[in-house]
């Protein structure tokens, strides 16, 4: 397996802790980067990005608002590690430290050429490398896309119906006909995951949803030796689309990790539609609930699963300052939502003041005449060594991921308002 040295730019460019937001903007506009490593006495002591500098005073000193806590990696690593650990944590760009020494940074666009030239042997597609690398090419081109993201339904289900063989059957024939369906001339599919494929087009929004459409009919069309008529079906999110501002300072690979997402989310929420076709757009982007009287904003929640596992990540903000939480895990039965509660109870747990605590006693469904709930009981403990079960609930609606998130954070609610309160 290759490794990073083989990949990374040696060429570098830093910053120091005491230059300016402006003169480390103008560096990183020049030379059309996204971030830099910043040095103090040959040290790396912080990370600075372009997202990390917009809006701040433009004589403020790098230091005040660097990234603090640096991943790096050595130049021997290989580079599927390495890129599973900036996919993991969200990252565009690793220093590559050899013995305490910088010698270079690698991002995630100097990988993904080489680790999209791996495809999936059971359909003869690409793996996802492929895909986010031509998306960001076609980013810098100036063109516009759009990811759609198809998830077979209740997959799970038919491999322990009808067999893992049959299953396998299911995911080549779907393959087959997605390849087909596609032009080449517009659209890049790759197989994202067990059951998850996924198109970037450069068709427009009307097209690509007629796009959606006929994939979607023909996978319930599909007829697969071994399982009955119908046993197929999926959701389709799309995301993106023509922009209605120009874009600045864009950031590509980020960009096509967003799209994804978004397509990913909406894919969800497309389960409970009767189209089973959703766009992005028509997604709350927002919601908000009331922690000990100020505004909390989730905005991000994301559950990746691959091979039985599965990684959470929730995204919170209070009063401009977004705390993340993370969880991984099995998903098997109930897993997935516990994913979810846990990543949401480690974003809150950066507003909790020590001693407090808290953990998940149990989970729960209700069914309603008007759809089901989700319950989420905590136990919370105090400085004085009592525990107290703190409830929250909330109906599902498009979208059960954040119906789990809204839940825990309505328990949550209650836990800080407690340790604002004092000692019970």
């Amino acid at each position: 397996m290759k490794t990073v040295a083989e990949f990374m730019a040696t060429s570098l460019l830093t910053a120091a802790p005491r230059e300016t937001v402006t003169a480390v903007v103008r560096r990183l506009t020049d030379h059309g980067i996204g971030g830099l490593p910043v040095l103090e006495g040959g040290a790396i002591v912080g990370m600075v990005t372009l997202k990390d500098l917009v809006g701040q005073p433009p004589y403020r000193p790098v230091r005040e608002v660097m990234i603090r806590d640096v991943l790096t990696v050595a130049p021997t690593e290989r580079i599927t590690d390495a890129y599973a650990l900036m996919d993991s944590r969200r990252i565009g760009r690793l220093p590559v430290v050899d013995h305490g020494v910088l010698v270079g940074i690698v991002t995630r666009g100097d990988l993904l050429e080489e680790l999209g030239r791996l495809t999936d042997p059971m359909t003869d597609l690409p793996w996802s490398g492929t895909l986010r690398q031509e998306a960001a090419d076609l980013l810098k081109e100036g063109r516009e896309v759009s990811v759609l993201f198809i998830d077979l339904d209740d997959f799970g289900m038919v491999n322990k119906l009808y067999g893992h063989v049959v299953g396998d059957r299911v995911i080549t024939a779907v393959a087959r006909l997605l390849r087909e369906a596609i032009d080449g001339n517009s659209d890049v599919i790759c197989r994202y995951a067990g059951d998850e494929f996924a198109i970037v087009t450069t068709r427009t929004m009307e097209t690509a949803t007629a796009l959606a459409l006929q994939l979607r009919q023909a996978i319930v069309a599909t007829d697969v030796p071994g399982a009955p008529p119908g046993a197929v079906s999926a959701a389709i999110g799309i995301a993106g689309g023509k922009r209605s501002i120009e874009r600045h300072d864009i950031h590509y690979d980020a960009t096509v990790d967003d799209l994804i997402t978004m397509a990913s989310r909406a894919s969800t929420m497309a389960k409970r539609t009767k189209s089973r076709i959703l766009h992005s757009s028509q997604m709350p982007t927002t919601v908000r609930v009331e922690p000990a009287g100020d505004r909390v904003a989730i905005r991000r929640i994301d559950l990746g699963i691959e091979d039985g596992q599965g990684t959470a990540t929730v995204e919170l903000e209070l009063d401009g300052r977004r705390v993340t939480g993370q969880a991984q895990g099995s998903v098997l039965g109930s897993g997935g939502l516990r994913l979810l509660v846990d990543a949401t109870m480690r974003a809150v747990r950066h507003w909790l003041p020590a001693p407090w605590d808290v953990a998940v006693e149990e989970i729960a469904r209700t069914p309603l005449d008007a759809g089901e709930a989700v319950h989420i009981l905590l136990v919370m403990g105090s400085p004085s060594n009592e525990s107290h079960h703190i409830l929250g609930s909330a109906l599902y609606t498009a979208d059960p991921h954040e119906a789990v998130v809204k839940a825990t954070m309505k328990a949550m609610n209650h836990v800080l308002e407690q340790t604002q309160r004092g000692p019970a």
